[in-house]
């Protein structure tokens, strides 16, 4: 009996092995193929911005981007006034005449889209003296090829961000380019 027992504990340690290592594989799948699926599901939109090239030792050249949908002015905030830091803001954008979105509402409930519109989700900073609210959307950075960052420092106009925005709420950047 006591055999028994021993050789029933292998089998299912055996298995439980080979479960969890197939979870794990799966798991590293889904996380690979998300970004793929972001853009393949997702609205792709685009923002105006206005870069700033820094330069970070461990991760190296990237584009900083400010976004105009980061400012929410008093005429387009449909929530709450004790809104806190970091959390959860909802932005409702239309495009403009440009095809470039714009916010048309934000609020800290859910937001529902209509046509062409489009609810991205951010993160709430501060209220400015002017009572503009700022909003972070956790996508200010932009990685670039290393030692291409002095040909973004050249562009002194607004750019354009092209983002994929999945049905999830998760964002991602696909494209960077000047404004014409």
């Amino acid at each position: 009996m006591n055999k028994k027992l021993t050789s029933g504990l292998k089998f299912l340690k055996k298995h439980l092995f080979i479960v969890i290592v197939t979870l794990q594989v799966l798991f590293l799948v889904v996380m690979a193929s998300l970004n793929y699926v972001i853009e393949e599901f997702g609205d792709v939109i685009h923002l105006e911005t206005e870069p700033y090239d820094p330069r970070d030792v461990f991760y190296g050249d990237y584009i900083n981007l400010s976004y105009t949908i980061n400012e929410i002015h008093p005429s387009y905030w449909f929530g709450s006034e004790n809104v806190k830091p970091n959390e959860v803001i909802y932005v409702l954008l239309k495009p403009d005449e440009r095809d470039i979105y714009r916010v048309k509402a934000a609020s800290d409930k859910k937001l529902e889209a209509q046509g062409d519109e489009v609810v991205i989700s951010g993160r709430y900073r501060h209220k400015d003296y002017e009572q503009v609210h700022r909003v972070s959307y956790g996508m200010n950075r932009y990685y670039i090829e290393e030692g291409t960052g002095e040909e973004y420092e050249q562009i002194n106009s607004k750019m354009i961000v092209t983002v994929a925005v999945s049905p999830w709420g998760q964002k991602k950047i696909l494209d960077v380019e000047e404004m014409e």
